[in-house]
């Protein structure tokens, strides 16, 4: 093992060891959010949406929804652990649950370091003028839309894109529409072709 392996391997060691408390919840939540059963996708889109719907009815400002984030956070990390105990007994934690729990780590572990790889690319290499020009029209654009499309259904649709994300690749409705594409673009080719011969 080269010494770049043996840190990688550390480190998501060390993300398994801090996330133990979790593992119940984490494992559950990554049953949900690959829909493991035919009625999850309908619970991630409905309790989004009722969250959703909570905030807007209730119209808060930035500060105070932000602060009332990382309470409830501040809360769930410190009673979270506690009450996980007294609902899930360690005694239904079997190899199958392990299995799940090491591969959530490693996806967690995985976009830990992808971001890292482009937090140094964004902002400690030098770019070239065009990839700057780029990056600026395409923030400029998501600004534009910013100032247009009301920002709480933004955020809304972006919560369900990345809560949804998941299931989709697992289920692979993405190839399942790009076949589907593909296919009818072939057959209007084939019926253009013929169409000019």
């Amino acid at each position: 093992m080269t010494t770049s392996q043996v840190d990688q391997k550390r480190a998501l060691n060390k993300l398994k060891h801090d996330l133990e408390p979790f593992r119940t919840a984490i494992v559950s939540a990554y049953g949900v959010l690959t829909w493991e059963k035919n009625y999850y996708p309908g619970v991630v889109f409905g309790s989004i949406s009722v969250i959703f719907l909570v905030l807007w009815y209730m119209d808060l400002s930035v500060i105070t929804m932000l602060s009332l984030l990382a309470l409830l956070t501040t809360v769930l990390d410190y009673v979270f652990p506690t009450i996980s105990r007294l609902l899930f007994s360690g005694d239904n934690w079997d190899g199958d649950h392990e299995a799940k729990f090491e591969d959530v780590c490693g996806q967690m572990y995985s976009i830990k370091a992808n971001l890292v790889v482009w937090y140094e690319y964004l902002f400690k290499e030098r770019k070239s003028t065009v990839f700057v020009i780029m990056i600026g029209v395409f923030l400029l654009a998501l600004a534009w839309i910013g100032a247009i499309v009301n920002n709480l259904l933004l955020m809304y649709l972006g919560t369900l894109l990345i809560a949804m994300w998941p299931g989709l690749q697992e289920k692979d409705v993405f190839k399942g529409i790009t076949k589907k594409a593909s296919k009818i673009i072939n057959e209007k080719i084939q019926c253009g072709k013929r169409k000019l011969q």
